[in-house]
């Protein structure tokens, strides 16, 4: 089957990769190491799931089958009583919207799995391609490396490793500990002695998973069922440094856009937030500026600063918008991150909040706070965000689109057209309707380009590091990788000369001035008419990159 390399409607950038073909070894080297990574089926997690399916379990954030759903009860006359009709009709609404979410999920889950019976004793090859900024996506749209917790994890490697070593030894059971996530922001020996003090629990669970559903309380349940399922051989096989794992091992990065973003402006603050310097434990950025929100909180008096403080903050109310800071985060969508939040921690521990119909009022009040928290402990990433913003408008005012070549030597292009709407007449049955639709102008819109250029830029430079570490890694003889963007996963032997490659490369990455190789390309384009209005470069801090080697918490 032909597919293109890169998924682009942009017919000039893919000449222009094909005459840069001979420049961009690493870019197909990548690709085709990551394709020839060999997968079967983990028939532990399929029969799991297939109960759980059968049964309507529930469980591991597994969809609900929607025809379960049912509206709630009609109390009173609801005839006579508009105020106990408006509540019903609320109450319904929701399950209504549950129900068309849990639908597709639903009829998600049963396709992957009926995929999966058909491929139970055979190998899986996966086929990828690049999108326009060069990350790489798998091309199967269902069951595939890069799905939903449950979806990656009913794929495993085909070929294991011997562990060999006591280090990959370790590496195997903190992998544990970070998928069920209580210690997550601990140290080494922490997570360590949280896999010892539940072993037994662990082998039960792969036992009877059913039995205790403690596994479906994990960060990553499915993940880590599949973890207990190996941690159970490894105990039987008495943690035998000649057992041979086959569990792809992933690692996350601390929030890779803000450590680009760090790296960039040699910003200190940014870089020992982001685990770009050594320390004992892992640097919780979330947890800084939830510490930050807290307190500003507690020197206010008024009504709405009493419930935020009465509802509680914790990293998990900032984790969100500060996440998508580095990809474009507005001050509307970190009101909205806010809101999700806390119906998401609704849902989930079914306790009432003390904003009754004023949660819109109360996650205003609060997004400045966030927002302006933010800013204090990330400020590397605020300039640099804000002086490639400035400078996509000027290239945008002239009507062109922001292009660059990556440090992969690879072309990016951005087209963001300003969309116009059309009213149609159309016939429907025997009705004359009109219908408004979006057409495309052919002028590059100036805000909505502003809008995307940071995220792009970062997931371009992103994928070069991931591509450099993949390419890095095979050359010292890792041959099986899960990768998802900035995450990789590689069997335990492996995971050191992973995370090796992966801190080489981004030294590497950055011993030259990206911003200022970015900029200069964005100069170029430009009239003299706005060349004069051309930014300065943000001003550089003192870190220093090579600490990178030495910071166990990187990435993990």
């Amino acid at each position: 089957m032909h597919y293109n390399l890169q998924k682009t409607r942009t017919r000039n950038i893919l000449e222009e990769a094909n005459n840069r073909c001979k420049d961009m070894p690493i870019i197909f080297k990548a690709i085709n190491t990551i394709q020839n990574t060999e997968w079967i089926i983990n028939k532990d997690v399929y029969k799991l799931i297939e109960v759980c399916l059968k049964n309507n379990y529930r469980l591991g954030n597994l969809p609900v089958n929607p025809d379960t759903l049912e509206l709630p009860p009609k109390v009173g006359d609801l005839k006579k009583d508009k105020e106990a009709l408006k509540d019903w009709k609320r109450k319904a609404n929701k399950i209504y919207n549950a129900q068309h979410r849990e639908k597709s999920k639903f009829i998600q889950v049963h396709q992957s799995l009926r995929i999966a019976s058909q491929m139970l004793d055979k190998s899986l090859f996966f086929p990828h391609q690049y999108d326009f900024r060069w990350r790489i996506y798998p091309k199967p749209a269902l069951l595939n490396p890069q799905g939903a917790d449950w979806s990656r994890t009913l794929l495993t490697f085909k070929f294991g490793k011997r562990l060999k070593t006591n280090e990959a030894l370790m590496r195997l059971q903190i992998a544990g500990a970070g998928l069920y996530g209580e210690t997550d922001k601990e140290d080494i020996d922490t997570r360590l002695q949280w896999v010892k003090d539940n072993e037994q629990r662990i082998i039960s669970t792969a036992k009877n998973p059913l039995d205790d559903n403690w596994w479906a309380t994990a960060d990553k349940p499915f993940a880590f069922f599949a973890w207990c399922c190996e941690y159970k051989k490894l105990a039987e096989e008495k943690f035998s440094l000649q057992f041979i794992s086959s569990l792809p091992i992933q690692a996350d990065c601390s929030n890779s856009g803000l450590q680009h973003y760090s790296a960039m402006l040699r910003d200190e603050v940014g870089g020992k937030a982001t685990n770009l310097l050594p320390d004992n434990k892992p640097q919780d950025v979330y947890g800084m500026i939830a510490e930050r929100v807290l307190s500003k909180l507690q020197k206010r008096k008024d009504n709405l600063a009493s419930k935020w403080l009465a509802w509680g903050i914790d990293r998990k109310i900032c984790k969100k918008s500060t996440m998508c800071l580095p990809y474009g985060l507005t001050r509307y969508s970190c009101r909205q991150y806010l809101e999700d939040e806390v119906t998401k921690q609704l849902n989930e521990k079914n306790k009432q909040h003390p904003f009754g119909d004023e949660l819109f009022q109360a996650t205003q009040y609060l997004t400045p706070i966030v927002w302006d928290s933010i800013g204090e402990v990330v400020v590397g990433a605020r300039r640099v965000m804000k002086y490639v913003q400035t400078i996509a408008r000027l290239v945008a005012s002239e009507n062109l689109p922001v292009t660059w070549i990556t440090p992969l030597n690879a072309p990016v292009q951005m087209l963001n057209y300003k969309m116009e709407n059309k009213r149609v007449k159309t016939k429907m049955g025997d009705s004359i309707i009109k219908v408004s639709i979006q057409k495309e102008t052919n002028k590059i819109c100036p805000r909505a380009t502003a809008q995307s250029v940071a995220p792009n830029l970062i997931h371009s430079i992103d994928a070069c590091l991931l591509m450099k570490s993949i390419v890095m890694a095979s050359e010292k003889g890792v041959d099986s990788f899960s990768i998802i963007h900035d995450s990789f996963g590689v069997v335990a032997n492996d995971y050191n000369i992973m995370a090796k490659s992966l801190r080489k490369s981004f030294i590497d990455l950055y011993s030259e001035d990206l911003l200022k190789q970015w900029s200069s390309y964005m100069y170029d384009m430009l009239s003299d008419k706005n060349k004069k209005k051309f930014p300065e470069l943000p001003a550089k801090g003192n870190l220093k990159l090579d600490s990178v080697l030495e910071s166990e918490f990187f990435c993990i």
